[in-house]
């Protein structure tokens, strides 16, 4: 059975920690203040059995950071309503928080039913029913009981025992587990407590805490007050976290699988108002209660001035302090003062870049995505980057669920044909067709306007098609396998493309040759060549290039010109040279090659670069 945790909800004295006490024998009021109060402050705990977990919550509304904390990570609700009182104002709010958490489990209970006759309780039953309708609640089992006398709490006892939650197990899940408590124990160290929202822990298991970053291996586990060696989703658990001080953990922190969840100070997110809150103004500056932490950030909407009660509407929040987040994440959003809450929202991007106010179109996408599932995310993260591919650590980070998981989905979608995979990245299958199309058109047209030129060198190529290298590579490999293009020394050509020279460029051609041959260690330069030649500047430019590309010469910085028949002549005078002098100087080898230092500079560092040679101080080496 999957463990349970069920959060208490309703206004003050209505009898939330008296029923726990009677379920569980356990008073949640842990801390002196609420002894000597006989109220609720903070968050309690207690336990039916080994599944079922209990957090109570306190119902004054000068305390509802407290009440979002205990709820934030509940599966099932209990809102509890006394029947002398019948609904307050922290019924409402405490149901209209667990309405925006997304919680979608529940019971009613009806309190201190021994104070009422049935008359009255049938007018507070139908105001009940008309504040349910059309909720998660519409349709739950309401228990009528009282703490005083008994009744009807075996019956609660039974149901809540019996209770189980029907879920799609998860992919792969990460472990996640928002911290409520830390404390101290004396031989033992740090101590957190939360509910584990995913995953499982293991003694010894490494996590990161967040946002610290610090990372460290559970030293014990407890589950529901008991030694364990492992928990699961569904428990609450408390971890030793040793070698880490407490002042380096405060409510709200996440303790996590290390690598997958990341910090940041701005979230886009889908922000709805309650209809009777305020419109909600560009700006302004709200309390975000995230997890179980309370957090303080400015809404920055998207596409408009204001959200109107009652309305949705795509938004960036941008925090004072980095948080921890994850796709999908509920929240709840309170005004900055006075401390009403006035709506929530759903984390659609835990780590985006700032969203102008005028961009209306991702407004529109963001908000029609929002409701879909994760594989039209991974599709549209694909799709937003059409410059190069997308990594599976990429669309992890950002859906917040392992890469096993991510690659599952993402076979789905290559076997639809809806992207594909480029090595061990992804990319949209019909922009990948656009883009060969492209590479194509733009090879034929070089050549038809180059058609001496042996192709485009791979730099330029990526230039042309404004895309990333991986993603170049991967196009270029595929084109060259599909026999379409050919790559010779860094030129893509189509695969049937052959420069051809009629009689007057091949006279030039034999021209160049010569002269750069004649030319020796000597070098010549091109501009000497245009001078010599006296024909045209760009047909002796494309044929220069070709005579490179068919390896007669090598042009070197400043456009010297080194035929490859010299290149090979002085390979062997320095490799003799220093065979048996094992070192030289510049002016030892310009004397072995007999060219001025003008020309041997650039030579030597040829060599240098084509590993010949290797320079150390002002000596050069033969590279062994």
């Amino acid at each position: 059975m999957k463990p349970i945790i069920i959060g208490t909800a309703g206004h003050i004295d209505h009898g939330k920690t008296s029923l726990l006490q009677q379920l569980t024998g356990t008073n949640t009021d842990r801390l002196d203040e609420e002894k000597a109060r006989g109220m609720t402050i903070d968050i309690g705990f207690a336990f039916l059995n080994d599944n079922i977990a209990f957090i109570d919550v306190p119902g004054h509304e000068k305390f509802i950071k407290n009440m979002v904390t205990g709820v934030s990570t509940i599966d099932m609700a209990m809102l509890i309503i006394a029947a002398d009182d019948g609904i307050m104002p922290q019924t409402r709010e405490h149901f209209d928080i667990l309405k925006l958490l997304g919680v979608k489990s529940g019971i009613l209970i009806i309190s201190k039913i021994d104070l009422v006759d049935e008359e009255w309780l049938e007018l507070v039953l139908e105001e009940i029913r008309e504040l349910i309708s059309g909720s998660f609640l519409e349709d739950c089992k309401i228990f009528k009981i009282s703490s005083k006398t008994g009744k009807g709490i075996d019956e609660l006892k039974n149901f809540l025992s019996s209770f189980q939650i029907t879920e799609n197990p998860e992919l792969y899940p990460l472990f996640r587990m928002p911290v409520d408590r830390v404390f101290s124990i004396k031989g033992y160290g740090t101590v957190v407590t939360g509910s584990i929202i995913s995953g499982e822990i293991k003694k010894n298991d490494e996590v990161e805490i967040l946002p610290a970053g610090s990372k460290v291996k559970i030293r014990n586990i407890q589950t529901h007050n008991s030694d364990t060696n492992m928990s699961i989703s569904g428990s609450r658990t408390a971890l030793n976290l040793p070698n880490i001080d407490k002042k380096q953990i405060q409510r709200g922190a996440y303790i996590c699988t290390p690598g997958y969840f990341k910090t940041s100070q701005l979230l886009t997110c889908e922000i709805s108002l309650l209809n009777t809150a305020p419109a909600l103004k560009y700006n302004s500056r709200l309390r975000v209660h995230i997890g179980t932490g309370e957090f303080f950030g400015r809404v920055r909407l998207i596409g408009c001035d204001e959200i109107k009660p009652g309305c949705r509407e795509i938004a960036q929040i941008i925090f004072e302090d980095k948080i921890s987040a994850a796709f999908k994440d509920k929240f709840i959003i309170r005004q900055y003062s006075p401390m009403i809450t006035i709506g929530g929202g759903t984390v659609l991007d835990p780590t985006p870049n700032p969203i102008r106010k005028k961009q209306n179109k991702i407004a529109h996408t963001l908000s029609r995505l929002s409701a879909l599932k994760t594989p039209d995310w991974i599709e549209y993260y694909i799709n937003q980057n059409l410059q190069s591919t997308t990594s599976l650590n990429f669309l992890s980070e950002k859906l917040s669920i392992h890469e096993s998981a991510i690659l599952n989905y993402l076979q789905n979608l290559i076997s639809t044909k809806r992207i594909i995979q480029a090595n061990n990245e992804f990319f949209p299958l019909q922009e990948y067709k656009k883009l060969t199309n492209i590479a194509r058109i733009s090879l034929e047209n070089f050549h038809k306007n180059k058609p001496l030129s042996p192709g485009i060198e791979v730099l330029n190529f990526q230039k042309i098609l404004k895309i990333s290298t991986p993603l170049t590579n991967f196009l270029v490999t595929n084109l060259c396998n599909e026999n379409e293009i050919k790559i010779q020394n860094n030129f893509i050509s189509l695969l049937a493309f052959h420069p051809e020279l009629n009689k007057e460029e091949s006279q030039i051609f034999s021209q160049i040759e010569n002269l750069s041959f004649e030319a020796g260690f000597n070098l010549i330069s091109i501009s000497e060549i245009i001078e010599k030649l006296q024909v045209d500047e760009q047909l002796i430019k494309q044929i220069i290039i070709l005579a490179k590309f068919q390896n007669s010469i090598t042009i070197l910085n400043d456009g010297w010109l080194f035929n490859n028949k010299i290149i090979q002549q002085g390979k062997k005078l320095i490799r003799d040279y220093l065979t048996k002098h094992e070192q030289a100087k510049v002016s030892d080898l310009k004397n072995v090659l007999q060219i001025s230092r003008k020309y041997a500079v650039p030579i030597l560092n040829y060599y240098d670069q084509s590993g010949l040679t290797f320079r150390k101080g002002d000596y050069r080496y033969l590279v062994e």
